[in-house]
């Protein structure tokens, strides 16, 4: 017997060697660096980092979940989308899940700043449907079912404000005399304005009209919609009625 324990002890040894070396291989890797710097909020440094592993890791799959996950915070959802798109289909269960999760958040966000409310509700749609893959990979993802009750009810709320809009548009139209040229006119130049991103101008003439038109009081929606995107593009919650605060909770790198 005594003859063996040389021979198991030197297995052993070598069994923790090799652990420890892949246990230091693992915490040397180089996407570890931009991993420190996102946990820190440095996510212009982390992904410049992780832009820098690519060119000798093209094919890591944690990149792709990583990057798109850090684009997301910083508010880069388009970007975001095509990363973690690839992310989830990979083989991965843990990995796919959660890029799942994230790229439902990428979707729900880049819909609160759309500007038309069918790209708006098209995008909570989509983001429901990644919620729901996230669950079918991960039937434990609580997160995940909490926000889909959340978007569930944003976006039932958003359906039945278009909805309302337009019937009390038809019978506004009906109503209300026809803009006039002058209207038409401040009309054209606050959307111009929406278009190049100046929605505070845009409000602030489409209001000086409705008080001076009396054709104009029929714009008064469209001042709701520039005021709901101004207060969301300053970090503020629109007046809306659904806290959707912690919608992006859950959201780290690996």
């Amino acid at each position: 017997m005594k003859k063996y324990l040389p021979k198991l002890l030197l297995t052993a040894i070598l069994v923790v060697i090799l652990l420890l070396c892949y246990l230091f291989s693992f915490l040397d890797r180089p996407i570890n660096d931009g991993n420190k710097l996102y946990a820190n909020g440095d996510y212009k440094g982390a992904l410049d980092t992780y832009m820098g592993v690519r060119q000798s890791e093209p094919a890591n799959p944690l990149l792709f979940y990583n990057i798109g996950t850090d684009q997301y915070k910083l508010g880069q959802y388009d970007e975001a989308r095509k990363e973690l798109e690839s992310a989830v289909r990979m083989p991965d269960k843990k990995l796919s899940s959660r890029a799942a999760y994230n790229l439902a958040d990428a979707y729900f966000r880049s819909g609160e700043i759309a500007k038309e409310p069918s790209e708006r509700i098209a995008r909570w749609r989509e983001s429901i449907a990644y919620l729901k893959k996230a669950i079918d990979i991960d039937n434990d993802f609580e997160n995940a079912k909490k926000n889909i009750e959340i978007i569930q009810r944003k976006l039932k709320e958003e359906v039945d404000k278009q909805k309302e809009n337009k019937d009390q548009n038809q019978d506004n139209n009906q109503k209300q005399p026809p803009l006039s040229a002058n209207a038409k006119q401040v009309l054209a130049r606050a959307m111009q304005l929406c278009k190049d991103g100046k929605y505070p101008e845009a409000k602030s003439i489409l209001e000086n009209l409705i008080s001076e038109d009396e054709t104009a009081g029929q714009l008064s929606g469209h001042v709701q919609r520039i005021d709901d995107i101004i207060e969301i593009k300053a970090g503020r919650k629109p007046k809306a009625k659904i806290d959707a605060s912690n919608t992006d909770n859950d959201l780290e790198v690996i």
